[in-house]
């Protein structure tokens, strides 16, 4: 099955992770970086997990602790039991839900990611191998312009300007096109 790739605004918003181990971590070190409120329930934690969590629970998942405010929940614990019967109970309260080891106990899917300020890269294999999408990550990644999320910040100031100064949109997107080509020339030298 392909799932429907979707942007979404998570900055500021809460989210469930239940489990810090390498899986749990990696998935709490993503979620930070979009400016997530990460509540985190594990028995053990990284330090890294405990440091970008806004909130950290030592003790093991309570059924309680899946509130209809999370935006999501991640489920990262070893026991699979566990995983699915956080999914069902996220299901039953319409939560988006991500086991990090099982797809069947997934609403969605993490994808392997790149991220240069506002430029998002995802890239998918539907769960099925993320060797592959980590492959295709990294291929990806090295033929970016290195500065892609100044580029892209440049290019909204100047759509913000070309909106408002000309009125013909074909005229504004050959402005617009010519524009990103003039930084990308500049980034290629």
């Amino acid at each position: 099955m392909a799932y429907f790739p979707m942007m979404i605004d998570l900055k500021d918003k809460p989210v469930l992770v239940i489990g810090a181990g390498e899986e749990g971590t990696k998935k709490v070190e993503v979620l930070y970086d979009f400016g997530c409120k990460i509540t985190l329930v594990a028995r053990e934690a990284t330090k890294a997990a405990i440091e970008k969590s806004t909130a950290f629970f030592n003790r093991p998942f309570e059924d309680t602790d899946i509130k209809e405010e999370y935006s999501m929940i991640v489920s990262a614990t070893n026991d699979r039991a566990l995983n699915k019967h956080i999914s069902e109970l996220a299901g039953k309260n319409k939560i988006p839900v991500n086991d990090v080891d099982d797809t069947e106990l997934c609403s969605f899917i993490f994808p392997a990611i790149i991220k240069d300020r506002d430029v998002v890269v995802s890239v998918s294999s539907g769960g099925k191998s993320p060797y592959v999408a980590q492959n295709i990550k990294a291929i990806v990644r090295d033929n970016m312009p290195k500065d892609i999320g100044l580029i892209n910040d440049k290019m909204g100031e100047y759509r913000i300007s070309a909106k408002q100064e000309i009125s013909d949109v074909s005229e504004r997107r050959k402005f617009l096109k010519a524009k990103l080509n003039d930084l990308l020339e500049g980034e290629r030298k």
